[in-house]
Parts: structure tokens; C-alpha cells; sequence
């Protein structure tokens, strides 16, 4: 074989080698998925909530921004601690980036928390927070000003004061437990004419608090306000107020504002609601949850500021902050 032949052979191969190395190294061969999107678990207590439908709402939409996929996981109610912790080792199974935690119980689910943490999954509370140190960031609210807001609102509508019942939320969640110490704390210091003459830490639903403003009306006939630390309390002791005909005996202040609750406050039946930015949580939450799994600097805790809405100030406030818009489905 003559040098020339030989050298347009080897030309040719080069070439053919070259090719191979373009098309099977340099790009995916027909068939193969792209690399998926970075996962982030958000593992929430109760997804029927208002509250919790638009902090998914503020996940969903920051993740959508950040181009990283949510699991999300529902414990379904508040009391379903085991669940949750169920649903929080799946995911570390899973292999999440990182999780995003809002607590049925704080302290119950810390131990698990603990262990995604070791495991090398980064973990941001949302809300109610786990009761670990371990956490990256605590994303939440200014909770006892929010109670605070309420102490001061009830106050200015009982104006010679009275005797007050507190619908303080499920016990241990941190987010109930602060709203429900800046209220009577604000109560303490500064309207000594107000008595709380009852309260009562229930589930964060409408129908176990109708149950139990059934049963204050009947215990105490005096009473004259009503503190609830969710919308969906404040509508449960809406509707037995009603029934009992005590409508314009008992002011009720609320926390959240809904859009049920907007209703209310329109109608008359809430005389305020003291406000937290939820979607805003949400977004900041995903922020940290990624920052966090790409180990970048994150916030060790982020709180948005705590808000009065009444009747009359409401149809300036900028919603699109506070709640998801109608017809989100998460």
C-alpha cells in the first residue's frame, strides 16, 4: 500500500473517530433524559388549610422561578404527627436536595429532622418550626406581633373592656404559641380591663372550633370577645355566634385573612385580622432550601412583618403577598 493511500486512510478514521466522539460524547445518544431538576421536599401538616394552600401556593411559584422541582408531602391534619414523620423519611429516601418543613409538632419531629440533617440533607422550617437547632433557616412570621395586633384591636372595639375567651391554636406549633403570647402578654401590660376568662389549644379547623364557642356560650354567658389564632378557627366561632344569636355581644379577631376571612371583615363578623405575608414565606422558604443544597449562604431566620387589616384599610392591601388566588390548586 502506497504513503498516499495509506494517509487518506488514517485521514479518513481520524475523521470517523472524531465524529463518534462528538456525537456520543459531547451529546446525549437519542433516548437518554436530561438530567432532572433539582428536588426540594416540602412537607407540610395540613393541605385543606387556607394557610397551608397558599404557602404552597408561594413554594410552587418560587420553585417555578428557580427551575427546581417540589414533593410535596401532607400529613393531613395537625394530630397526624407519625405521618408526617413518615412522610419526612420517604423523602430522605428519596434523596431530596433538601426539605422544607412545617411542623405538625415542633418537638415530635425534631429527632427526624436530626436525622436528614446527618444524612446530608439540608432542612429550612417553615412556620411551625421543628425545635432543632440543626435547621439552616427558620422562615416565618413576626408571630407575637400578630397576637399583639389582636390584643390591641379587641381592646379598642370592647372599649370598656370585658371578659375574653382565647382560641389559641394546636399545641405545639411554635407559630400558635408565639401568637397566643404576644396576645395575652399585650393583655397583661396594657388593658387591664380585658379578662381572659378561658382558652383553649384545638385543632386549626372550622368545625372543632364551632364545637367549642357551642359550648363557651353556654359556659360563659358574659363573654364579650373572642381571640382566634387562624381564619379558619375565627369562621368556626363565627358560625356558633350566629346560631346563638350573639352576633352583637361577641367581637371575634382573627389571624390570616383568607379569603373567607375577607369576607367576614367585610361583613362585619371579624373586626380585624392581623396578617402574615404566607406566600412570601413560601417564596423565601424555597430560596433557602436551595441556596442551602447548592451551599451557598442562607439566612439562619427570616420574618416578615406583622400587619392590621379592618374593614377599612383592607382594599388597599396587596394581596398578592398574603394568599393564593382563586382557583390555585396545589
Amino acid at each position: 500500500m502506497d504513503v498516499h493511500r495509506i494517509r487518506k486512510l488514517m485521514s479518513g478514521s481520524m475523521i470517523a473517530a472524531l465524529m463518534l466522539l462528538l456525537v456520543g460524547g459531547f451529546f446525549p445518544p437519542s433516548g437518554r433524559a436530561a438530567p432532572a431538576k433539582a428536588a426540594i421536599g416540602f412537607s407540610m401538616p395540613d393541605l385543606s388549610e387556607s394557610f397551608w394552600i397558599s404557602m404552597a401556593y408561594g413554594v410552587d411559584k418560587e420553585a417555578k422561578a428557580l427551575g427546581v422541582q417540589i414533593v410535596k408531602v401532607n400529613a393531613g391534619g395537625d394530630a397526624n404527627v407519625n405521618q408526617q414523620i413518615s412522610q419526612i423519611q420517604d423523602l430522605i429516601q428519596r434523596k431530596v436536595s433538601a426539605i422544607i418543613v412545617g411542623a405538625t409538632n415542633g418537638a415530635a419531629v425534631s429527632p427526624i429532622v436530626d436525622r436528614a440533617v446527618a444524612g446530608g440533607i439540608p432542612v429550612v422550617g417553615l412556620s411551625s418550626i421543628p425545635a432543632t437547632s440543626k435547621i439552616v433557616s427558620a422562615v416565618g412570621a413576626d408571630h407575637y406581633s400578630m397576637g399583639r395586633l389582636q390584643a390591641e384591636c379587641l381592646a379598642k372595639a370592647l372599649g370598656s373592656g370585658g371578659n375574653v375567651g382565647m382560641m389559641a391554636g394546636p399545641a405545639g406549633q411554635s407559630w400558635a404559641d408565639e401568637r397566643a403570647k404576644g396576645f395575652r402578654e399585650t393583655v397583661a401590660s396594657r388593658f387591664s380591663r380585658i379578662k381572659i376568662v378561658t382558652e383553649s389549644r384545638l385543632a386549626d379547623n372550622r368545625n372543632s372550633a364551632l364545637t367549642t364557642m357551642e359550648d363557651w356560650i353556654q359556659r360563659f354567658p358574659t363573654l364579650h370577645g373572642v381571640y382566634s389564632a387562624t381564619d379558619d378557627i375565627g369562621a368556626g366561632v363565627v358560625d356558633a355566634i350566629k346560631a346563638g344569636g350573639k352576633t352583637a355581644a361577641i367581637k371575634v379577631s382573627s389571624s390570616n385573612l383568607s379569603p373567607t376571612a375577607a369576607q367576614l371583615l367585610q361583613s362585619g363578623d371579624f373586626v380585624c385580622v392581623s396578617i402574615q405575608q404566607i406566600v412570601l414565606q413560601g417564596q423565601e422558604a424555597v430560596k433557602q432550601a436551595v441556596n442551602a443544597a447548592r451551599k451557598q449562604p442562607t439566612t439562619s431566620r427570616v420574618a416578615t412583618p406583622a400587619l392590621l387589616v379592618t374593614k377599612d384599610n383592607m382594599a388597599n392591601l396587596d394581596m398578592s403577598l398574603v394568599s393564593a388566588p382563586a382557583g390555585y390548586k396545589p
